[in-house]
């Protein structure tokens, strides 16, 4: 059957993708704490491709307070998600048109660091993060009203991180987190050391996001086609950003003791702090983004969301 709907076809690819992660975490033994104590537990774990609590007494059961609470968050940042992508919709979600082509051939490392870049970076990485703790609370209040509750998608990594690793380890997008952790990093660092983990880790999600992008921009005709709503993603860009990140993180392993860093977190706000980190990351924002950006992508995620559009350029 043909699927359009780049989002359907994002949640399609995520869900293969979870699944080999989750077969990789069990052959080597890194399963969550407390999923191997029964057998129902197991079939609930992976029943699931977001990830549910565990205690020793099996699934963590929802209250009529989680529920409440996920209902009200979730309805809250779907205006939220509707005002931000009205605005970003009017300027074709880049403000500062940039020349640079898709292709990884054309990444021109100088581009990310004029400033209407990073302004274009921030604003994006943002609406991600927006996309992100919308969908989650969404799913966490319907899981709730099920009866189970599941670790949350976001933690606000962009403005309340206090290093590279914090943003990465403890608030952004939770759940393939803790996939890539027990599937990825686990299994390396239980053999060699945590850089050269936490290097393949990110590796490993690059080739994962790359294997997003041939699912969400597979042709959409019948004929297999490209139709005038097709794009061709640039393959790469998203390995690469993910390794750039990788080196942030070595280069914290290495100096992120250092007094200057120490007093930073101590002494200044922790939103300034935390945009001190995402500016590490932000001149390659774009290597990820692109595709989404030059594409119909956000054009289908819009669909059921309050939007304002303008109608006519007069």
């Amino acid at each position: 059957f043909l699927i359009k709907n780049k989002i359907i076809k994002f949640l399609i690819g995520s869900s293969q993708v979870t699944s080999f992660f989750r077969c990789s975490e069990a052959v080597f033994g890194f399963l969550p704490s407390n999923v191997e104590d029964s057998l129902s537990n197991l079939i609930m774990y992976n029943a699931f491709p977001v990830e549910a609590k565990f205690d020793s007494q099996g699934p963590i059961k929802s209250t009529w307070i989680n529920v409440k609470s996920h209902f009200i968050n979730w309805v809250k940042y779907i205006f939220i998600l509707g005002s931000y992508s009205s605005i970003m919709m009017a300027y074709d979600y880049e403000p500062f048109p940039k020349e640079e082509g898709p292709a990884l051939r054309d990444i021109n490392l100088l581009t990310g660091f004029s400033y209407q870049q990073l302004i274009n970076n921030l604003l994006m990485a943002t609406m991600f993060q927006i996309y992100l703790t919308t969908f989650g609370f969404g799913i966490n209040f319907i899981t709730s009203l099920c009866g189970l509750q599941l670790i949350p998608f976001m933690l606000n990594p962009i403005f309340e991180s206090s290093s590279v690793s914090d943003f990465w380890g403890k608030r952004w997008n939770l759940v393939v987190h803790g996939l890539l952790k027990r599937g990825v990093y686990k299994p390396v660092r239980s053999k060699y050391s945590r850089l050269a983990a936490s290097t393949a880790t990110f590796i490993a999600s690059g080739v994962f996001h790359e294997w997003l992008l041939s699912i969400v921009f597979y042709s959409d005709s019948e004929d297999g086609s490209c139709s005038p709503i097709c794009y061709s993603p640039g393959y790469g860009r998203n390995t690469l950003f993910f390794v750039w990140n990788s080196i942030l993180i070595g280069l914290e392993y290495a100096i992120g003791g250092a007094a200057i860093f120490q007093l930073c977190r101590k002494h200044l706000p922790i939103t300034l702090v935390s945009l001190m980190v995402a500016s590490t990351a932000l001149p390659t924002v774009h290597w990820f983004t692109n595709d989404y950006v030059r594409s119909d992508y956000f054009r289908d995620a819009g669909i059921g969301f309050p939007l304002i559009i303008r109608m006519t350029d007069e």
